[in-house]
């Protein structure tokens, strides 16, 4: 402790030694904020969770059958079971899965369509596997997305959030445009733009595509000359087409009676997509009229063909659609600056662009005079709306624990110098988390909970300055000793009640500090608190000495 004391006197003492404590501890400060724009530490709302399931969404384009959907399905199962980590699978087709925490704002309760499934996939517990969920899903996204792209299916995995549930990591709301086809047509643009991002993944437009589809009209009147039962007709056009429940089988081990389902598939499944193919089956299609003859059908109905009609969204009683995109191992912040950027520069050339709040912008056709908002949502909303309110609550709790200090010491002086030594300890933060990066298999992000952690450091450095301000008075007003010699006594003295509390954080913050979701907050407190130890034996005497004075 002795010598401690005098290491820090002769600092005290010696205007140039003085000088090169501010001198290191300004250039670490600025080291450590550097490493935000150089993206060695990256910001994200959460890290991945490690979970036991994920689910697979599978959309073709709008008018396919269940028989493709089926075979985009049964392939991904059967690559997926390739995986000896992959426990079991199941699949619904034109339907979405039971719904989950990560299912609840991704529409699939209004799945309905024959083009539509969600595949729910479990996998073995963390503990008898040896990579995260989040890794295994990066690993099989490309082999099935290569293997299983038949028909141009989109397909998306999707995973257990961390927190929140959202519609997507990114979500691009487009708005505008004088009709739908206009809108659709800018949303692909802004797609293509997702799609060059190296880190984006599972980009969908959640726009209805036009197809064509046929209607059987009945014709009433040659149906009456015809001597066939109407009732009769539909039934077996319904029969054909979609199949019904014609009895049951009762079974003394079943808890239910086992429906009989009856469809003609033969009848169902054209070759081809044509008006003529769909005519030819139902020639193939007879019924007995009450004359014992037997009539076609394709005799009786008529077939109409027309294009459907786009299914529309709003939001806020706005007409939009939705650009989605996943990130793949990467905060949603980054490559969405790309891509935002990417816009600007790429569709300046046909529109004018206006930037609105945040990242949000506004594109006007140069020709047509045609205006398109585009507002983010998804994730990275909920992680800068995050980011904006915790930076608020840490300026807040600056400015309140600064007044609060005023009001102690009756010094601006002193009070700011204690302020800024605990917001040096985002030094430690950064360096802990730098460390926790590199000795980590995964990417250890700045998250939500390190901010919480930072927060909470304020007061706790806040409490080591004013242990060392406190004594260096008495020192002084009771002993008579000099400043410098008061503030290194002090400083020295202290040292063992600072570092044995610095210790029990360090101890209590380390069970944290391999949690997926509190992680944050254990590195930033561990990190922090050592580097308060440092900053507080050596910059606050540094900072303090020159206004004590005004303390006596």
């Amino acid at each position: 402790m002795i010598k401690l004391e005098n290491f820090i006197y002769q600092i005290l003492e010696s205007k140039s030694k003085s000088m090169l404590v501010y001198a290191i501890t300004l250039i670490l400060f600025l080291l450590s904020v550097s490493t935000f724009p150089t993206k060695i530490i990256k910001a994200k709302m959460l890290p991945s969770k490690d979970s036991d399931t994920f689910s697979v969404y599978v959309d073709l384009k709008d008018g396919y059958s269940k028989k493709y959907t089926k075979e985009v399905t049964d392939c991904i199962a059967r690559k997926l079971q390739e995986n000896d980590i992959v426990t079991n699978i199941s699949v619904f087709i034109s339907e979405g899965q039971p719904l989950d925490f990560a299912a609840l704002v991704k529409q699939s309760a209004l799945k309905d369509k024959q083009w539509q499934a969600e595949m729910m996939v479990n996998i073995k517990r963390e503990s008898n596997r040896d990579i995260s969920s989040f890794n295994l899903v990066s690993k099989l996204r490309p082999i099935i997305k290569e293997k299983c792209n038949m028909y141009n299916a989109n397909i998306k995995f999707i995973e257990l959030p961390a927190g929140p549930p959202v519609l997507a990591s990114i979500v691009a709301e487009i708005y505008g445009g004088e009709n739908f086809n206009t809108q659709r047509e800018f949303a692909y643009k802004i797609a293509k733009i997702f799609n060059a991002q190296k880190t984006l993944v599972d980009i969908d437009v959640m726009a209805s595509k036009d197809y064509a589809k046929y209607e059987l009209i009945l014709e009433n009147e040659k149906i009456k000359k015809s001597g066939i039962n109407l009732e009769q007709i539909k039934q077996i056009i319904y029969l054909a087409y979609e199949g019904m429940p014609i009895s049951v089988v009762n079974d003394s081990h079943a808890q239910n009676q086992i429906p009989i389902f009856l469809r003609l598939d033969d009848t169902r499944l054209i070759n081809e997509k044509t008006e003529q193919s769909l005519k030819n089956r139902l020639k193939n299609l007879k019924l007995k009229n009450q004359y014992n003859q037997m009539i076609s059908v394709s005799e009786l109905v008529r077939v109409k063909k027309s294009v459907k009609e786009p299914e529309l969204t709003s939001k806020n009683l706005k007409k939009m659609i939705n650009v989605i995109a996943e990130t793949n191992k990467d905060s949603q912040i980054y490559p969405l600056l790309e891509a935002r950027t990417q816009m600007i520069e790429q569709l300046s050339s046909d529109y004018k662009v206006i930037k609105t709040d945040m990242l949000n912008l506004s594109f006007i056709d140069k020709n047509t005079n045609e205006k398109f908002d585009l507002v983010f949502d998804g994730e990275l909303k909920v992680t800068l709306d995050t980011f904006k309110d915790l930076g608020t609550a840490f300026i807040i709790a600056l400015i309140l624990i600064f007044f609060l200090m005023v009001v102690y010491y009756k010094s601006y002086a002193i009070s700011g110098g204690i302020i800024l030594a605990s917001f040096i300890s985002i030094i430690g933060v950064i360096l802990a988390h730098i460390v926790m990066d590199i000795f980590t298999q995964n990417t250890f992000y700045l998250t939500a909970t390190s901010l919480i952690g930072f927060i909470g450091l304020i007061g706790i450095n806040s409490r080591n300055s004013t242990l060392i301000i406190d004594f260096s008075k008495q020192l002084i007003l009771e002993q008579g000793m000099p400043i410098n010699k008061a503030i290194a006594k002090a400083t020295a003295t202290r040292s063992k009640p600072i570092i044995l509390t610095v210790l029990t954080m360090v101890f209590a913050s380390s069970l944290l500090a391999s949690d997926a979701v509190f992680g944050g907050l254990g590195v930033a407190l561990i990190g922090g608190t050592l580097i308060s130890y440092i900053v507080s034996m050596f910059f606050v005497p540094v900072i303090i000495k020159n206004h004590m004075k005004k303390l006596l």
